[in-house]
């Protein structure tokens, strides 16, 4: 099975899946699985989901058809890569989770849709709670306003997912999605 989980800047979506990760011992965030021009953060080696690239080889990956789906998001591209998904579609002994932007969660599972189970969860939290979350993260003032004027539109899509949660208390958040997330298991 992939998991998806998608949500607002600020609402925990790294944080989730690296506790799920440590509750589940069949749940493996899925590395380099995602393209991008943005410059790395100190947070993204954890993962190791980022593979780092020039605009112009972007482009040409777009051109040669090695994208499930990209978007350009806070003004760098993203794509998912056809490549990654190889081994979840093929590991039926594990499953797989990554953080993904709301338009790319509805490409994604189009394009999994009869090749591998998958489920979505969309994160979500009030948008004072998510400032004070970039903050802390130390993003600039004008990245917070970006960053929080694209809520609107990923809200938008909440209903597209099998589950929406409001992640203010880490803990709540962690059993609910484990519990959703047995419940698959069972049917």
């Amino acid at each position: 099975m992939f998991i998806a989980i998608s949500g607002l800047s600020g609402s925990g979506k790294n944080t989730v899946i690296k506790r799920l990760s440590q509750m589940r011992p069949n749940l493996k965030v899925l590395t380099h699985s995602t393209c991008t021009t943005r410059p790395p953060r100190e947070s993204d080696g954890e993962f190791q989901t980022y593979v780092y690239m020039t605009e112009e080889d972007f482009r040409k990956g777009i051109e040669e058809n090695h994208f499930i789906e990209h978007e350009n998001v806070h003004g760098y591209y993203y794509g998912t890569l056809k490549s990654a998904f190889e081994k979840v579609i093929e590991d039926s002994e594990n499953d797989y989770i990554k953080d993904i932007d709301v338009k790319g969660a509805i490409n994604l599972k189009k394009y999994l849709e009869k090749k591998t189970k998958m489920k979505t969860i969309f994160l979500d939290a009030p948008d004072k709670i998510l400032e004070e979350r970039l903050r802390l993260r130390g993003e600039s003032e004008e990245r917070i306003k970006t960053r929080l004027s694209r809520g609107e539109l990923e809200r938008q899509y909440k209903n597209n997912y099998d589950l929406v949660i409001e992640n203010i208390d880490l803990e709540l958040t962690l059993n609910a999605i484990n519990e959703f997330l047995n419940m698959q298991d069972r049917n």
